[in-house]
């Protein structure tokens, strides 16, 4: 993975015990991230020394350790540095332990046997930490953000925790109505799997959703990236449906986000829609791709129906 040229350069301060584990996360970052410094910190005292003098941007954690675990290392990050972000690097595949950490406000959890995934993990949540730094306004949402997440980690279900996920986005969003599509992968569509605010009729309707459809949903998908249709009657796209099929979905605006598991697979969509032509503010798509980062790491624990 490469480090991007236009990228403010960052320090990752790395909290492990084991010099073996600690080396080999090291020499993975080197490849993947080699201009990106690597601090290593083996006790409490050389780990708070370093957030002290260092200027870390990115602390990397293991969870099982003597005397100062990882837990006890994201409560005095959270307390002392709350800017930065705090990702969980553990053998310690136990879902309780992983929603405890997450609940706590770890950025993220990757296991040891996930490294090749950690340099992704590192620049996601940097990119994140840049972006919240512009202003209280914006760690206030982080703060929403996180006590959404949190009320999100005490369900058991995958279906309650959907409809959840789904609720949150029609309020941060000011939606009129809302629905979440699941990708079958055997079929190779969308499945309509929640809805809110639609009548029943729209379900039975339109049960599913083929990828190669013109619609918002089946274009964020094939896209891997939010579409936003301030207008579906002046949207060329939605022009191939024709008329008659665009006054049957009951909107005029529509905007569709992806969603993925936690191997970063497409897991489906979530959209949200408006009776009136609209565009969602800039700050309410932030804060609802916080939450959602957030709500794909439970997703991902919990696993699809």
């Amino acid at each position: 993975m490469a480090y991007a040229a236009d990228q403010r350069p960052f320090t990752i301060l790395h909290l492990e015990d084991s010099s073996s584990d600690a080396l080999l996360v090291r020499r993975r970052l080197r490849i993947d991230l080699p201009e990106v410094p690597v601090l290593w910190a083996a006790t409490e005292s050389e780990f708070k020394r370093a957030l002290a003098e260092k200027g870390v941007q990115v602390i990397l954690s293991d969870l099982s350790m003597p005397f100062f675990d990882g837990l006890a290392a994201l409560d005095f990050a959270r307390t002392n540095y709350p800017l930065i972000p705090f990702i969980i690097l553990s053998g310690n595949e136990d879902a309780k332990t992983v929603r405890a950490a997450l609940r706590s406000g770890a950025s993220d959890y990757l296991f040891k046997t996930e490294l090749d995934d950690l340099a992704r993990s590192i620049l996601q949540v940097a990119g994140n930490r840049a972006d919240e730094v512009g202003g209280m306004e914006r760690l206030a949402s982080r703060a929403r953000v996180l006590e959404l997440s949190a009320q999100l980690l005490r369900e058991k279900d995958f279906t309650r925790a959907l409809r959840k996920v789904l609720e949150v986005a029609v309020a941060v969003l000011g939606a009129d109505r809302g629905n979440v599509l699941l990708f079958e992968e055997a079929e190779n569509l969308l499945r309509n799997a929640i809805a809110i605010g639609f009548p029943q009729e729209f379900m039975e309707r339109y049960p599913t959703i083929q990828t190669d459809a013109p619609t918002a949903c089946a274009r964020a998908f094939r896209g891997q990236e939010r579409v936003v249709v301030e207008d579906i009657h002046r949207d060329p796209d939605f022009a191939k449906l024709g008329g008659t099929v665009c006054e049957s979905f009951g909107f005029t605006a529509v905007q569709a986000t992806p969603l993925r598991g936690r191997n970063g697979r497409m897991l489906g969509i979530l959209s949200t829609h408006y009776d009136r032509p609209y565009s969602p503010p800039a700050e309410d798509l932030q804060t609802l791709d916080l939450y959602i980062q957030e709500a794909e790491r439970v997703l991902g624990l919990l696993g699809t129906p």
